[in-house]
């Protein structure tokens, strides 16, 4: 999402606050303005595209037992491209359920669960937006579920760690935090919209995009202590 045609003048909280307007969001004045640069505790590169990587395949399970198969196949095909890029000891207990798959006699798992943590594919967005693998310099304005086609193709062309990193263009950690910023705001507003069950308060804002969303933001800026993958809360 680009905020950020305007004055560098003004604090991060009051253009946040202004670009939410311009997309008809409502907005909290109480809210605070997220930790500043010399606060957060911003993941290394290399730490956050691990994450990224290795949510984002377990998450391409979900998908599939979703799409009704068993998970089996996928299971065993992203265990090979974990094992080939060198991830093996990065998944979290929740991601080893869905790679354990590739084990026919392990336990299954129901659509009804694979839907909930198949969400977790945009929990890694703003970790490959901040480490510039979404093409171009916005985090998409999260109207709809993430376009990861392009994602896909990128990662499905690599064949080490080392060639998926060649693709990191960092973003600033101003630029992290102002989008992290604006994200807590759209949760605010989404939170607002289903308690008052009142659609025109959060504007064209898909509220589970941007709840992921703002948890993957948590986890990269060590927000509220946000260190376990599996457990990252949002807080509004």
């Amino acid at each position: 999402m680009s905020l950020f045609n305007t004055r560098k003048t003004e604090s991060r909280k009051e253009r946040s606050e202004k670009f939410l307007l311009s997309q008809r969001v409502r907005i909290n004045p109480n809210l605070p303005e997220i930790a500043n640069e010399a606060d957060a505790e911003f993941k290394s590169p290399e730490d956050a595209v691990k994450r990224a990587v290795t949510a984002f395949l377990a998450a391409q399970i979900a998908i599939d037992i979703c799409n009704g198969e068993t998970g089996t196949e996928s299971a065993e095909f992203f265990t090979n491209i974990i094992g080939e890029l060198g991830l093996d000891n990065e998944l979290t207990a929740d991601e080893k359920k869905y790679f354990a798959l590739a084990d026919e006699h392990a336990p299954r798992i129901s659509p009804e669960d694979a839907n909930q943590f198949q969400w977790r594919i945009e929990m890694c967005m703003p970790l490959f937006w901040a480490c510039g693998f979404l093409g171009n310099d916005d985090l998409p304005f999260p109207s709809d579920i993430t376009d990861t086609s392009d994602l896909i193709k990128l990662l499905g062309g690599c064949h080490s760690f080392a060639e998926v990193m060649s693709h990191v263009k960092m973003h600033t950690p101003s630029e992290i935090l102002d989008n992290a910023d604006v994200c807590l705001r759209m949760d605010w507003a989404c939170v607002e919209a289903r308690l008052k069950n009142d659609r025109s308060i959060c504007g064209d804002l898909m509220s589970d995009v941007v709840m992921e969303q703002h948890k993957g933001f948590n986890w990269l800026i060590g927000a509220f202590d946000a260190e376990d993958w599996d457990n990252v809360r949002a807080h509004t």
